[in-house]
Protein backbone atom coordinates (compact mmCIF):
# COMPACT_ATOMS: atom_id res chain seq x y z
CA UNK A 1 0.00 0.00 0.00
CA UNK A 2 2.81 2.36 0.92
CA UNK A 3 4.48 1.66 -2.42
CA UNK A 4 1.25 2.48 -4.30
CA UNK A 5 0.95 5.76 -2.39
CA UNK A 6 4.50 6.68 -3.36
CA UNK A 7 3.82 5.81 -7.03
CA UNK A 8 0.64 7.87 -6.97
CA UNK A 9 2.49 10.83 -5.42
CA UNK A 10 5.23 10.60 -8.04
CA UNK A 11 2.53 10.59 -10.73
CA UNK A 12 0.97 13.73 -9.25
CA UNK A 13 4.41 15.38 -9.23
CA UNK A 14 4.72 14.50 -12.92
CA UNK A 15 1.34 16.12 -13.67
CA UNK A 16 2.45 19.20 -11.72
CA UNK A 17 5.64 19.33 -13.77
CA UNK A 18 3.76 19.07 -17.06
CA UNK A 19 1.28 21.79 -16.10
CA UNK A 20 4.01 24.23 -15.07
CA UNK A 21 6.37 23.63 -18.02
CA UNK A 22 3.77 23.34 -20.77
CA UNK A 23 1.85 26.40 -19.62
CA UNK A 24 5.13 28.37 -19.63
CA UNK A 25 5.83 27.08 -23.15
CA UNK A 26 2.35 28.07 -24.39
CA UNK A 27 2.62 31.51 -22.78
CA UNK A 28 5.93 32.05 -24.56
CA UNK A 29 4.91 30.56 -27.93
CA UNK A 30 1.44 32.12 -28.07
CA UNK A 31 1.90 35.42 -26.26
CA UNK A 32 -1.32 37.38 -25.67
CA UNK A 33 -3.44 34.81 -27.50
CA UNK A 34 -6.86 34.70 -25.76
CA UNK A 35 -7.81 31.56 -23.85
CA UNK A 36 -10.73 30.72 -26.14
CA UNK A 37 -8.46 30.85 -29.20
CA UNK A 38 -5.85 28.64 -27.54
CA UNK A 39 -8.62 26.25 -26.58
CA UNK A 40 -9.92 26.08 -30.15
CA UNK A 41 -6.52 25.84 -31.82
CA UNK A 42 -4.88 23.28 -29.54
CA UNK A 43 -7.91 20.98 -29.27
CA UNK A 44 -9.38 21.42 -32.72
CA UNK A 45 -7.08 23.16 -35.15
CA UNK A 46 -7.97 23.58 -38.78
CA UNK A 47 -5.81 20.59 -39.69
CA UNK A 48 -5.01 17.26 -38.15
CA UNK A 49 -1.58 18.59 -37.24
CA UNK A 50 -2.24 18.50 -33.52
CA UNK A 51 0.16 15.56 -33.12
CA UNK A 52 2.93 17.56 -34.80
CA UNK A 53 2.31 20.57 -32.61
CA UNK A 54 2.27 18.38 -29.50
CA UNK A 55 5.52 16.60 -30.45
CA UNK A 56 7.20 19.95 -31.14
CA UNK A 57 6.16 21.12 -27.67
CA UNK A 58 7.46 17.88 -26.09
CA UNK A 59 10.85 18.32 -27.78
CA UNK A 60 11.09 21.98 -26.76
CA UNK A 61 10.08 21.25 -23.16
CA UNK A 62 11.71 17.86 -22.53
CA UNK A 63 14.86 19.04 -20.76
CA UNK A 64 12.91 21.45 -18.55
CA UNK A 65 10.42 18.72 -17.68
CA UNK A 66 13.24 16.37 -16.71
CA UNK A 67 15.03 18.95 -14.58
CA UNK A 68 11.93 20.12 -12.72
CA UNK A 69 10.59 16.59 -12.18
CA UNK A 70 13.89 15.30 -10.79
CA UNK A 71 14.12 18.34 -8.54
CA UNK A 72 10.62 17.73 -7.13
CA UNK A 73 11.31 14.03 -6.64
CA UNK A 74 14.54 14.75 -4.77
CA UNK A 75 12.79 17.35 -2.62
CA UNK A 76 9.98 15.03 -1.53
CA UNK A 77 11.53 11.54 -1.63
CA UNK A 78 14.73 9.58 -1.28
CA UNK A 79 15.97 8.88 -4.81
CA UNK A 80 18.48 6.10 -5.48
CA UNK A 81 20.48 5.59 -8.70
CA UNK A 82 22.58 2.49 -8.10
CA UNK A 83 24.97 3.41 -5.30
CA UNK A 84 24.07 7.09 -5.54
CA UNK A 85 21.36 8.08 -3.08
CA UNK A 86 19.73 11.49 -2.91
CA UNK A 87 18.20 12.43 0.39
CA UNK A 88 17.55 16.09 0.56
CA UNK A 89 15.15 17.69 3.01
CA UNK A 90 16.06 21.37 3.28
CA UNK A 91 13.61 21.69 6.16
CA UNK A 92 11.98 18.98 8.26
CA UNK A 93 8.49 20.26 7.54
CA UNK A 94 8.70 18.89 3.97
CA UNK A 95 9.15 15.34 5.25
CA UNK A 96 6.56 15.77 7.96
CA UNK A 97 3.83 17.33 5.80
CA UNK A 98 4.63 15.81 2.42
CA UNK A 99 1.01 15.03 1.40
CA UNK A 100 -0.29 18.48 2.27
CA UNK A 101 2.58 20.17 0.44
CA UNK A 102 2.03 18.06 -2.70
CA UNK A 103 -1.67 18.94 -2.65
CA UNK A 104 -0.80 22.61 -2.20
CA UNK A 105 1.73 22.42 -5.05
CA UNK A 106 -0.86 20.75 -7.29
CA UNK A 107 -3.41 23.51 -6.60
CA UNK A 108 -0.74 26.13 -7.22
CA UNK A 109 0.25 24.52 -10.54
CA UNK A 110 -3.39 24.49 -11.70
CA UNK A 111 -3.74 28.23 -10.99
CA UNK A 112 -0.31 28.89 -12.50
CA UNK A 113 -1.28 27.07 -15.70
CA UNK A 114 -4.63 28.84 -15.95
CA UNK A 115 -2.88 32.18 -15.50
CA UNK A 116 -0.40 31.41 -18.28
CA UNK A 117 -3.26 30.34 -20.56
CA UNK A 118 -5.02 33.68 -19.98
CA UNK A 119 -7.99 31.87 -18.47
CA UNK A 120 -8.61 34.48 -15.78
CA UNK A 121 -8.67 37.21 -18.43
CA UNK A 122 -11.22 35.11 -20.30
CA UNK A 123 -13.42 34.83 -17.18
CA UNK A 124 -13.16 38.57 -16.58
CA UNK A 125 -13.95 39.44 -20.21
CA UNK A 126 -16.86 36.99 -20.27
CA UNK A 127 -18.52 38.86 -17.43
CA UNK A 128 -18.18 42.21 -19.23
CA UNK A 129 -20.51 42.83 -22.14
CA UNK A 130 -19.24 45.13 -24.89
CA UNK A 131 -21.48 46.88 -27.41
CA UNK A 132 -18.54 47.68 -29.71
CA UNK A 133 -19.58 45.18 -32.39
CA UNK A 134 -23.24 46.18 -32.18
CA UNK A 135 -22.46 49.90 -32.54
CA UNK A 136 -20.06 49.47 -35.48
CA UNK A 137 -21.60 46.53 -37.34
CA UNK A 138 -22.99 47.14 -40.83
CA UNK A 139 -25.18 44.26 -41.98
CA UNK A 140 -24.00 43.20 -45.47
CA UNK A 141 -27.35 41.56 -46.17
CA UNK A 142 -29.24 44.85 -45.91
CA UNK A 143 -26.51 47.03 -47.42
CA UNK A 144 -27.04 48.21 -50.97
CA UNK A 145 -24.42 46.56 -53.19
CA UNK A 146 -24.52 47.00 -56.96
CA UNK A 147 -22.16 45.15 -59.29
CA UNK A 148 -20.93 47.38 -62.10
CA UNK A 149 -19.24 44.26 -63.42
CA UNK A 150 -18.81 40.74 -62.05
CA UNK A 151 -15.17 39.82 -62.30
CA UNK A 152 -14.15 36.29 -61.44
CA UNK A 153 -12.35 35.93 -58.13
CA UNK A 154 -9.39 33.79 -57.13
CA UNK A 155 -9.05 34.17 -53.38
CA UNK A 156 -5.83 32.69 -51.94
CA UNK A 157 -5.42 32.27 -48.18
CA UNK A 158 -1.86 31.14 -47.49
CA UNK A 159 -0.83 29.72 -44.12
CA UNK A 160 1.29 32.08 -41.97
CA UNK A 161 2.20 34.27 -44.93
CA UNK A 162 3.93 37.34 -43.52
CA UNK A 163 6.39 39.94 -44.75
CA UNK A 164 9.19 39.40 -42.23
CA UNK A 165 11.27 37.45 -44.78
CA UNK A 166 11.55 40.50 -47.04
CA UNK A 167 15.04 41.96 -47.02
CA UNK A 168 15.83 44.99 -44.89
CA UNK A 169 16.03 47.04 -48.07
CA UNK A 170 12.52 45.87 -48.97
CA UNK A 171 11.22 46.80 -45.51
CA UNK A 172 11.57 43.39 -43.87
CA UNK A 173 14.16 41.93 -41.53
CA UNK A 174 16.37 39.54 -43.54
CA UNK A 175 19.87 40.26 -44.83
CA UNK A 176 19.22 38.16 -47.94
CA UNK A 177 16.24 37.54 -50.21
CA UNK A 178 14.12 34.59 -49.06
CA UNK A 179 10.80 35.46 -50.75
CA UNK A 180 11.74 37.53 -53.83
CA UNK A 181 8.66 36.45 -55.80
CA UNK A 182 6.21 37.65 -53.14
CA UNK A 183 7.90 41.04 -53.08
CA UNK A 184 7.96 41.20 -56.87
CA UNK A 185 4.20 40.54 -56.98
CA UNK A 186 3.55 43.62 -54.83
CA UNK A 187 5.38 45.83 -57.31
CA UNK A 188 3.94 44.59 -60.59
CA UNK A 189 1.87 47.08 -62.58
CA UNK A 190 -1.43 45.23 -62.14
CA UNK A 191 -0.95 44.73 -58.37
CA UNK A 192 -1.93 46.83 -55.39
CA UNK A 193 -1.03 46.30 -51.76
CA UNK A 194 -2.13 48.29 -48.74
CA UNK A 195 0.39 49.18 -46.06
CA UNK A 196 1.18 51.71 -43.33
CA UNK A 197 4.18 53.78 -42.23
CA UNK A 198 5.07 54.15 -45.93
CA UNK A 199 6.70 50.72 -45.64
CA UNK A 200 5.39 48.20 -48.15
CA UNK A 201 6.24 45.35 -45.75
CA UNK A 202 4.00 46.82 -43.03
CA UNK A 203 0.73 45.42 -44.30
CA UNK A 204 -2.18 43.84 -42.48
CA UNK A 205 -2.21 43.78 -38.68
CA UNK A 206 -3.35 40.63 -36.91
CA UNK A 207 -6.14 41.16 -34.39
CA UNK A 208 -8.12 39.10 -31.90
CA UNK A 209 -10.56 36.83 -33.69
CA UNK A 210 -8.29 36.37 -36.72
CA UNK A 211 -5.14 34.79 -35.29
CA UNK A 212 -5.52 31.18 -36.43
CA UNK A 213 -6.73 29.70 -39.70
CA UNK A 214 -10.44 29.14 -39.05
CA UNK A 215 -10.75 32.53 -37.38
CA UNK A 216 -8.82 34.30 -40.12
CA UNK A 217 -10.73 32.69 -42.98
CA UNK A 218 -13.97 33.76 -41.29
CA UNK A 219 -12.74 37.31 -40.56
CA UNK A 220 -11.38 37.87 -44.08
CA UNK A 221 -14.64 36.77 -45.69
CA UNK A 222 -17.23 38.12 -43.23
CA UNK A 223 -15.81 41.35 -41.81
CA UNK A 224 -16.28 39.91 -38.32
CA UNK A 225 -13.97 38.44 -35.68
CA UNK A 226 -14.40 34.75 -34.91
CA UNK A 227 -15.73 34.76 -31.35
CA UNK A 228 -16.46 31.18 -30.43
CA UNK A 229 -18.26 29.73 -27.40
CA UNK A 230 -15.96 28.18 -24.80
CA UNK A 231 -16.81 24.77 -26.23
CA UNK A 232 -15.89 26.06 -29.65
CA UNK A 233 -13.91 22.92 -30.39
CA UNK A 234 -17.28 21.22 -30.83
CA UNK A 235 -18.69 24.04 -32.92
CA UNK A 236 -19.63 22.03 -35.99
CA UNK A 237 -23.12 23.39 -36.47
CA UNK A 238 -24.74 22.99 -39.89
CA UNK A 239 -25.82 26.60 -39.30
CA UNK A 240 -22.22 27.74 -38.77
CA UNK A 241 -22.30 31.44 -37.81
CA UNK A 242 -25.88 31.52 -39.05
CA UNK A 243 -26.33 35.29 -38.73
CA UNK A 244 -23.30 36.27 -40.81
CA UNK A 245 -23.75 37.30 -44.45
CA UNK A 246 -20.38 36.55 -45.98
CA UNK A 247 -18.47 36.97 -49.20
CA UNK A 248 -19.60 33.47 -50.23
CA UNK A 249 -23.24 34.33 -49.54
CA UNK A 250 -23.02 37.59 -51.47
CA UNK A 251 -21.36 36.02 -54.50
CA UNK A 252 -23.74 33.06 -54.57
CA UNK A 253 -26.74 35.39 -54.42
CA UNK A 254 -25.27 37.32 -57.35
CA UNK A 255 -24.90 34.30 -59.60
CA UNK A 256 -21.34 33.18 -58.84
CA UNK A 257 -20.16 29.57 -58.76
CA UNK A 258 -18.25 29.09 -55.49
CA UNK A 259 -15.53 26.47 -55.14
CA UNK A 260 -13.01 25.79 -52.36
CA UNK A 261 -9.82 23.75 -52.62
CA UNK A 262 -7.99 23.23 -49.34
CA UNK A 263 -4.61 21.63 -48.71
CA UNK A 264 -5.77 20.85 -45.17
CA UNK A 265 -8.70 18.55 -44.57
CA UNK A 266 -11.80 20.70 -44.09
CA UNK A 267 -13.38 18.36 -41.54
CA UNK A 268 -11.39 20.13 -38.79
CA UNK A 269 -12.21 23.51 -37.34
CA UNK A 270 -15.62 23.95 -38.94
CA UNK A 271 -14.19 24.94 -42.35
CA UNK A 272 -16.46 22.53 -44.23
CA UNK A 273 -19.55 23.69 -42.35
CA UNK A 274 -18.67 27.34 -42.91
CA UNK A 275 -18.21 27.10 -46.67
CA UNK A 276 -21.19 24.80 -47.09
CA UNK A 277 -23.51 27.08 -45.13
CA UNK A 278 -22.23 30.34 -46.60
CA UNK A 279 -22.17 30.24 -50.37
CA UNK A 280 -22.83 26.54 -51.04
CA UNK A 281 -19.24 25.98 -52.09
CA UNK A 282 -18.17 22.90 -53.97
CA UNK A 283 -15.43 21.69 -51.62
CA UNK A 284 -12.33 19.75 -52.67
CA UNK A 285 -9.84 18.41 -50.12
CA UNK A 286 -7.96 15.21 -49.31
CA UNK A 287 -11.21 13.40 -48.50
CA UNK A 288 -12.67 13.64 -51.99
CA UNK A 289 -9.85 14.81 -54.27
CA UNK A 290 -9.79 11.53 -56.24
CA UNK A 291 -13.26 12.39 -57.54
CA UNK A 292 -11.64 15.29 -59.39
CA UNK A 293 -8.21 13.86 -60.16
CA UNK A 294 -7.81 10.11 -60.58
CA UNK A 295 -4.12 10.59 -61.42
CA UNK A 296 -3.11 12.05 -58.05
CA UNK A 297 0.24 10.66 -56.89
CA UNK A 298 1.61 9.70 -53.50
CA UNK A 299 3.91 12.72 -53.55
CA UNK A 300 0.92 15.04 -53.90
CA UNK A 301 -0.23 14.33 -50.36
CA UNK A 302 1.10 16.26 -47.40
CA UNK A 303 1.37 15.99 -43.67
CA UNK A 304 -2.02 17.65 -43.15
CA UNK A 305 -3.85 16.49 -46.27
CA UNK A 306 -2.54 17.71 -49.63
CA UNK A 307 0.62 19.72 -50.19
CA UNK A 308 0.61 23.21 -51.67
CA UNK A 309 2.47 22.16 -54.81
CA UNK A 310 -0.50 19.96 -55.63
CA UNK A 311 -2.98 22.61 -54.46
CA UNK A 312 -1.92 24.92 -57.28
CA UNK A 313 -1.67 22.03 -59.71
CA UNK A 314 -5.30 20.98 -59.23
CA UNK A 315 -6.35 24.65 -59.05
CA UNK A 316 -5.19 25.02 -62.66
CA UNK A 317 -7.34 22.06 -63.70
CA UNK A 318 -10.36 23.41 -61.87
CA UNK A 319 -9.88 26.89 -63.38
CA UNK A 320 -9.97 25.39 -66.85
CA UNK A 321 -13.30 23.84 -65.91
CA UNK A 322 -14.74 26.89 -64.12
CA UNK A 323 -13.73 29.32 -66.86
CA UNK A 324 -15.35 27.23 -69.58
CA UNK A 325 -18.78 28.46 -68.45
CA UNK A 326 -20.29 31.91 -68.75
CA UNK A 327 -21.11 31.95 -65.02
CA UNK A 328 -18.71 34.09 -62.94
CA UNK A 329 -16.71 32.04 -60.45
CA UNK A 330 -15.02 32.37 -57.08
CA UNK A 331 -12.21 29.88 -56.51
CA UNK A 332 -10.93 30.00 -52.93
CA UNK A 333 -7.62 28.26 -52.17
CA UNK A 334 -6.32 27.51 -48.67
CA UNK A 335 -2.61 26.64 -48.47
CA UNK A 336 -1.00 24.90 -45.50
CA UNK A 337 2.72 24.21 -46.14
CA UNK A 338 3.98 26.91 -43.71
CA UNK A 339 1.94 25.54 -40.82
CA UNK A 340 3.36 25.60 -37.29
CA UNK A 341 5.71 24.28 -36.01
CA UNK A 342 8.22 23.90 -38.86
CA UNK A 343 6.25 23.81 -42.08
CA UNK A 344 6.31 21.12 -44.76
CA UNK A 345 9.13 20.29 -47.14
CA UNK A 346 8.45 18.06 -50.15
CA UNK A 347 10.43 16.85 -53.12
CA UNK A 348 9.33 20.09 -54.85
CA UNK A 349 10.79 22.29 -52.09
CA UNK A 350 13.86 24.51 -52.33
CA UNK A 351 16.94 23.53 -50.34
CA UNK A 352 18.77 26.82 -50.52
CA UNK A 353 18.84 28.23 -46.99
CA UNK A 354 20.18 27.17 -43.60
CA UNK A 355 16.82 26.70 -41.85
CA UNK A 356 13.80 24.63 -42.81
CA UNK A 357 11.49 27.58 -42.21
CA UNK A 358 13.36 29.74 -44.72
CA UNK A 359 13.12 26.98 -47.32
CA UNK A 360 9.40 26.52 -46.62
CA UNK A 361 8.69 30.22 -47.16
CA UNK A 362 10.99 30.42 -50.19
CA UNK A 363 9.11 27.50 -51.74
CA UNK A 364 5.69 29.02 -50.97
CA UNK A 365 6.82 32.28 -52.55
CA UNK A 366 7.82 30.47 -55.72
CA UNK A 367 4.67 28.32 -55.84
CA UNK A 368 2.35 31.33 -55.52
CA UNK A 369 4.27 33.37 -58.08
CA UNK A 370 4.38 30.57 -60.64
CA UNK A 371 0.65 29.99 -60.22
CA UNK A 372 -0.14 33.70 -60.66
CA UNK A 373 2.12 33.82 -63.73
CA UNK A 374 0.17 30.92 -65.23
CA UNK A 375 -3.17 32.60 -64.50
CA UNK A 376 -2.00 35.79 -66.21
CA UNK A 377 -1.43 33.87 -69.43
CA UNK A 378 -4.97 32.49 -69.54
CA UNK A 379 -7.81 34.02 -71.55
CA UNK A 380 -10.00 34.38 -68.44
CA UNK A 381 -7.42 36.54 -66.63
CA UNK A 382 -8.70 39.82 -68.10
CA UNK A 383 -12.02 39.15 -66.32
CA UNK A 384 -10.45 37.88 -63.08
CA UNK A 385 -9.24 39.50 -59.87
CA UNK A 386 -6.79 37.70 -57.58
CA UNK A 387 -6.64 38.37 -53.83
CA UNK A 388 -3.76 36.94 -51.79
CA UNK A 389 -3.71 37.15 -47.98
CA UNK A 390 -1.82 35.39 -45.23
CA UNK A 391 -4.18 33.90 -42.69
CA UNK A 392 -2.09 35.24 -39.79
CA UNK A 393 1.54 35.79 -38.84
CA UNK A 394 3.53 32.64 -38.09
CA UNK A 395 2.96 30.97 -34.73
CA UNK A 396 6.66 30.08 -34.66
CA UNK A 397 7.21 33.03 -32.33
CA UNK A 398 10.54 31.94 -30.89
CA UNK A 399 12.01 31.66 -34.40
CA UNK A 400 11.49 35.38 -34.95
CA UNK A 401 12.03 36.55 -31.37
CA UNK A 402 15.45 34.92 -31.30
CA UNK A 403 16.33 37.19 -34.22
CA UNK A 404 14.99 40.30 -32.48
CA UNK A 405 11.89 40.45 -34.71
CA UNK A 406 8.71 41.50 -32.92
CA UNK A 407 6.80 43.89 -35.20
CA UNK A 408 5.33 41.60 -37.86
CA UNK A 409 2.65 41.96 -40.54
CA UNK A 410 0.39 39.75 -42.65
CA UNK A 411 0.92 39.70 -46.42
CA UNK A 412 -1.76 41.19 -48.73
CA UNK A 413 -1.89 41.67 -52.48
CA UNK A 414 -4.72 42.36 -54.96
CA UNK A 415 -4.05 41.70 -58.64
CA UNK A 416 -6.06 42.99 -61.63
CA UNK A 417 -8.57 44.88 -59.53
CA UNK A 418 -11.60 46.48 -61.17
CA UNK A 419 -10.96 49.65 -59.17
CA UNK A 420 -7.79 51.41 -58.11
CA UNK A 421 -6.76 54.04 -55.58
CA UNK A 422 -3.89 56.33 -54.67
CA UNK A 423 -4.79 55.94 -50.99
CA UNK A 424 -2.92 52.66 -50.43
CA UNK A 425 -0.12 53.80 -48.11
CA UNK A 426 -0.29 54.99 -44.51
CA UNK A 427 -3.27 52.70 -43.95
CA UNK A 428 -3.95 50.71 -40.79
CA UNK A 429 -6.18 47.72 -41.39
CA UNK A 430 -6.90 44.12 -40.49
CA UNK A 431 -8.58 40.99 -41.83
CA UNK A 432 -11.94 42.66 -41.11
CA UNK A 433 -11.36 44.99 -44.08
CA UNK A 434 -10.66 42.27 -46.66
CA UNK A 435 -14.35 41.49 -47.30
CA UNK A 436 -15.55 44.91 -48.52
CA UNK A 437 -12.22 45.56 -50.25
CA UNK A 438 -12.54 42.31 -52.22
CA UNK A 439 -16.14 43.11 -53.21
CA UNK A 440 -14.98 46.46 -54.54
CA UNK A 441 -12.03 44.87 -56.36
CA UNK A 442 -14.31 42.58 -58.38
CA UNK A 443 -16.75 45.34 -59.35
CA UNK A 444 -19.13 45.75 -56.43
CA UNK A 445 -20.22 49.26 -55.46
CA UNK A 446 -20.95 49.30 -51.71
CA UNK A 447 -23.17 51.89 -50.11
CA UNK A 448 -21.04 53.80 -47.55
CA UNK A 449 -18.12 51.37 -48.25
CA UNK A 450 -18.66 49.30 -45.09
CA UNK A 451 -19.52 45.63 -44.55
CA UNK A 452 -19.50 43.95 -41.14
CA UNK A 453 -16.81 45.77 -39.16
CA UNK A 454 -14.73 46.18 -42.30
CA UNK A 455 -14.10 49.12 -44.59
CA UNK A 456 -13.42 49.17 -48.32
CA UNK A 457 -9.74 50.17 -48.48
CA UNK A 458 -10.20 51.57 -51.99
CA UNK A 459 -12.34 54.29 -50.41
CA UNK A 460 -11.32 57.15 -48.13
CA UNK A 461 -13.39 55.80 -45.23
CA UNK A 462 -11.39 55.21 -42.06
CA UNK A 463 -10.99 51.63 -40.84
CA UNK A 464 -11.63 50.54 -37.26
CA UNK A 465 -7.86 50.62 -36.64
CA UNK A 466 -7.71 54.16 -38.00
CA UNK A 467 -10.61 55.31 -35.83
CA UNK A 468 -9.58 53.55 -32.62
CA UNK A 469 -6.34 52.31 -31.16
CA UNK A 470 -5.23 48.73 -31.75
CA UNK A 471 -5.27 47.98 -28.01
CA UNK A 472 -8.78 49.38 -27.59
CA UNK A 473 -10.20 47.26 -30.42
CA UNK A 474 -8.43 44.13 -29.21
CA UNK A 475 -9.74 44.69 -25.69
CA UNK A 476 -13.33 45.23 -26.91
CA UNK A 477 -13.26 42.15 -29.14
CA UNK A 478 -12.12 40.03 -26.20
CA UNK A 479 -15.21 40.95 -24.22
CA UNK A 480 -18.51 39.15 -24.42
CA UNK A 481 -20.90 40.51 -27.03
CA UNK A 482 -24.54 39.57 -26.52
CA UNK A 483 -25.27 41.06 -29.93
CA UNK A 484 -22.71 38.76 -31.55
CA UNK A 485 -23.97 35.68 -29.69
CA UNK A 486 -27.58 36.34 -30.64
CA UNK A 487 -27.27 37.83 -34.11
CA UNK A 488 -24.14 36.22 -35.56
CA UNK A 489 -23.67 32.84 -33.87
CA UNK A 490 -27.47 32.46 -33.80
CA UNK A 491 -30.25 32.53 -31.21
CA UNK A 492 -31.04 28.84 -31.66
CA UNK A 493 -27.45 27.67 -31.12
CA UNK A 494 -27.07 29.75 -27.94
CA UNK A 495 -30.48 28.66 -26.61
CA UNK A 496 -29.62 24.99 -27.21
CA UNK A 497 -26.36 25.42 -25.28
CA UNK A 498 -28.16 27.11 -22.39
CA UNK A 499 -30.72 24.28 -22.27
CA UNK A 500 -27.93 21.67 -22.17
CA UNK A 501 -26.15 23.51 -19.36
CA UNK A 502 -29.42 23.78 -17.41
CA UNK A 503 -30.04 20.05 -17.82
CA UNK A 504 -26.56 19.31 -16.44
CA UNK A 505 -27.25 21.50 -13.41
CA UNK A 506 -30.56 19.68 -12.78
CA UNK A 507 -28.81 16.31 -12.98
CA UNK A 508 -26.13 17.51 -10.52
CA UNK A 509 -28.71 18.71 -8.04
Amino acid sequence: MKKLKVIFSLFILLIITFMIIFSCYIKNAYTNVPFEELYFYLLNGVTNSDTNVFMHAIIQCSKYILILYLFLCIIFYDITFGKIKFKYYPIKIINKHRKILIIFLFIFSVFFALYNLNYFNYVQNSSNNSNFIELNYVNPKTTKIEFETKKNLIFIVSESLETSFFTKKQGGYWDYDVTPELYKLLNEKDSITFYNDDNIAHGMKMITGASYTTASVFANTSGLPFKIPIDGNSYHSKDFMNGAYTLGDLLYDNGYKNELISSATTSFGGIKEYFTKHGKFNIIDVENVTNYDSEIKKGDYGEWGLNDNYLFKIAKKRLENLSSNSQPFNLTLIGIDAHFPNGLLGDYSLDKYNTQYENVYATESKLIYNFISWVKKQDFYKDTTIVIVGDHISMQREYFNSRGIYDRYVYNCIINSYINTDNYSSREFSALDTYPTTVSAIGGKIEDNKLGLGVNLFSNEKTMLELYSYDYIDNELLKKSEFYDRKIIDDKYIDDKIKKLNKKEIVKN
